[in-house]
């Protein structure tokens, strides 16, 4: 893991040299354009267009390779401090091809306050991926799931869910199989591993894991 995290660190580095220098070559090319509008002609507005759709995809790929970097840094320490609210925020931004292949709108609400636990940084969010995971497999599309940390007593973090978005609505109810899962007594297991437990709750909270 440590081998495999090396070596993706290194490589996202290299990734972000490129897309910087994609991104200074469209921005050279607009440059040339503003500076030779007559000489373009009726392409202008379409060329300024993709040269638009190229920024954003590069700014989009550089957050992408800065979280896969900070991702591949993970195993670096087996136990520190971690912020759950970072650490959702990197899980609902990794997942979200998962979700969208699945028609799911996943969401991190983060809390205004640090809510710090000392655990493995790298199982943590596996953990967290494999209940996003569950959750994908049993939910309709058009749902919305949220993970919001919280640190009530003790910290944790609440996967809440809902048709629409619409928290005023009657929650959707899993199948009971789900809980007799073989998914769900692996995240249990896994979750164990972290000093943790899973607490199923009432809607919206469909479940938490507590870290004590």
């Amino acid at each position: 893991t440590a081998f495999m995290g090396r070596v993706t660190a290194g490589v996202t580095h290299e990734l972000k040299t490129v897309f910087a220098i994609v991104k200074e070559s469209a921005g050279l090319v607009e440059d040339i354009l503003a500076m030779n509008k007559d000489a373009v002609g009726p392409h202008q507005e379409k060329i300024v267009k993709v040269l638009s759709n190229i920024r954003q995809q590069v700014d989009r790929g550089v957050d992408l390779a800065s979280r896969l970097n900070t991702f591949a840094h993970s195993p670096d320490e087996a136990n520190a401090s971690v912020d759950l609210n970072t650490v959702v925020d990197q899980v609902v931004a990794l997942c979200q091809r998962f979700a969208r292949l699945k028609a799911v709108v996943l969401v991190a609400k983060p809390q205004p306050q640090k809510v710090v636990v000392v655990t493995d940084p790298l199982k943590i969010q596996m953990v967290f991926v494999e209940a996003i995971d569950l959750l994908l497999k049993a939910l309709p599309s058009g749902t919305t799931v949220c993970m919001e940390p919280s640190d009530r007593g003790n910290a944790g973090v609440a996967l809440a869910y809902s048709p629409n978005g619409d928290d005023s609505q009657r929650m959707i109810q899993l199948p009971a199989e789900v809980m007799t899962s073989p998914d769900w007594i692996s995240l249990s297991e896994s979750a164990t591993e972290l000093n943790g437990t899973l607490e199923q709750g009432p809607a919206p909270a469909w479940l938490t894991l507590v870290f004590r």
